[in-house]
């Protein structure tokens, strides 16, 4: 009987009362509906059937060979170091995939005209085929969580390691506090603070001079309490929580030099590509004082270097003869230098940066120094760049970005003014769903959010994949969590790993489909 007078109350509002009220630009108030608990159709999901027959990397016919842990292996796969020239040897010609035929929705997107704009990276990619070729060509995959653990670019590296050569994982973090990786796992002692251009160690008092990752890592000076900035800092004589504010120190520690330490150990389920680092090399800045770096590789080497005062980005390099274990990295002194991260490379191809900020919208890159910024895309070869940004965007619904397509579209022109032989990628929001009667539909706003990034990208001069369209568009997230196996998380949000491989596979053959065309015109 209640039931009965619920519904009655309610047909009754949704005759008399309209379904919202705008009270400005952003702020509606919905009213409620008799379609709110009445039971509704459910909405028409997307049937990816195609698509997942076509880039689901377990069917042998979409990888050219077996798979192993995740991955697609090849011949190209199995490069253990054998010596420094190993990655050199098995650099053969380009060989297209069997197919790169992709609908108009698969396809990377450039502005009226413009469509070299991925050109520079190609000539890279094309110069690792020379015999003479000795440099690491570096890309920069940027997000948010959804890259978190590697996902995604993990396989775009695999895969363009495969094609090009290269080994190794690229740059990673001195802290990871998910321990999410595949292929190797890292512990940092509790000494190292970070800042970061976003998030909660952002302050405005941070120094300007961040990494390629939008962060640096520091100690204290022992023998002052104070950080480079001469800002007092906490005791650090036992060890802390990191992150967690100790007690002040009122007069300075009685030893001179403190140490910190980070080490890198390769786990059973890594790839040989992965494996494959021939050098490692620690990202630094150190302004204020010489540092010692002490390097104790399983089974290779040890050493023990100084390191000069330097006010401009640099990296101490460390080769390797035999397969990386496990290394340790100690930096000792008695101020800290700005340790940017420690890069597991091969000593030629390419590689891939996997850079998630958790919570960012990409509109953070401009807190960087730009002469600094542009030394560290320099002096390590970074030739491509890819953005993907968007979800945390999207549940804050409104009606209008253009004060998003503004922002992102200064980050862009920041972003490019670093170098003009520089590529940059946009890929658009992914799809993303809510609850309502019924069932699960796409938020209004999604399509609004890829609009903006796309004239952003446009309007920047960087090309753009539509990641939205690309996985089914509207209402096709709830098919990816419904998919057995999930390709997505129960948010509605985040794409699982089997998902994360699929979204790679789009992302790998829509460059590689790009690049083709190029080698075609040009070699």
């Amino acid at each position: 009987m209640l039931m009965v007078y619920v519904i009655a109350i309610l047909a009754a509002v949704s005759l008399l009362m309209p379904k919202e009220v705008k009270i400005s630009e952003k702020q509606v108030i919905r009213f409620p509906q008799a379609s709110d608990v009445l039971p509704a159709n459910q909405p028409t999901y997307k049937n990816i059937d195609k698509l997942t027959d076509q880039f689901d990397t377990s069917n042998p016919k979409n990888t050219g060979g077996s798979k192993q842990n995740g991955h697609s292996k090849t011949a190209q796969g199995n490069d253990s170091i054998k010596s420094q020239d190993s990655t050199k040897k098995n650099i053969q010609a380009y060989r297209p995939p069997d197919s790169l035929r992709l609908k108009p929705e698969l396809k990377i997107q450039y502005p009226e005209g413009q469509d070299s704009l991925l050109f520079p990276f190609f000539r890279a990619l094309t110069s690792l085929q020379e015999k003479t070729a000795t440099r690491l060509v570096r890309v920069l995959h940027y997000g948010d969580s959804q890259l978190e653990g590697d996902r995604i670019t993990a396989f775009l590296r695999e895969k363009f390691q495969q094609q090009f050569g290269g080994g190794g994982v690229g740059v990673l973090d001195i802290v990871d506090k998910l321990h999410t990786k595949t292929s190797f796992y890292q512990k940092a002692d509790r000494r190292w603070i970070k800042a970061s251009i976003f998030g909660r160690t952002f302050r405005r008092t941070n120094s300007k001079y961040y990494g390629i990752l939008g962060s640096y890592y520091r100690f204290l000076n022992p023998a002052t309490g104070y950080n480079e900035f001469g800002e007092n800092e906490y005791n650090f004589s036992t060890p802390q929580p990191l992150f967690r504010k100790a007690s002040y120190i009122a007069k300075p520690l009685k030893t001179t030099q403190i140490a910190a330490s980070v080490s890198y150990r390769a786990l059973a389920s890594a790839t040989p590509k992965q494996k494959a680092v021939q050098n490692i090399k620690i990202l630094y800045r150190n302004q204020k004082a010489p540092f010692e770096l002490r390097i104790n590789v399983k089974n290779d080497s040890s050493i023990r270097v100084k390191v000069p005062v330097s006010d401009e980005f640099n990296y101490y390099q460390h080769k390797l003869t035999k397969p990386l274990e496990q290394v340790q990295i100690k930096v000792v002194g008695t101020q800290s230098p700005q340790i940017y991260g420690v890069a597991l490379d091969a000593n030629q191809g390419i590689t891939f940066d996997n850079i998630p900020l958790r919570g960012s919208s990409g509109v953070e890159f401009t807190r960087i120094q730009r002469e600094h910024y542009r030394k560290l895309i320099r002096t390590m070869n970074v030739k491509f760049i890819v953005l993907q940004f968007g979800v945390n965007i999207v549940p804050h619904v409104l009606t209008n970005y253009e004060w998003y397509e503004k922002m992102f579209y200064q980050q862009l022109k920041f972003l490019k003014s670093l170098d003009p032989e520089l590529s940059i990628l946009v890929i658009g929001v992914s799809d993303m769903s809510r609850r309502t009667a019924g069932g699960y539909t796409t938020y209004p706003n999604v399509p609004l959010i890829r609009e903006a990034q796309k004239n952003a990208a446009f309007k920047a001069g960087c090309a753009f994949w539509d990641l939205y369209e690309a996985m089914g568009g509207k209402n096709s997230m709830p098919s990816w969590v419904f998919h057995k196996p999930a390709l997505a998380n129960r948010d509605f949000t985040h794409f699982t790993g089997k998902g994360a491989l699929i979204v790679s596979e789009m992302l790998y053959k829509a460059i590689l489909s790009e690049y083709d065309k190029f080698y075609q015109l040009y070699r």
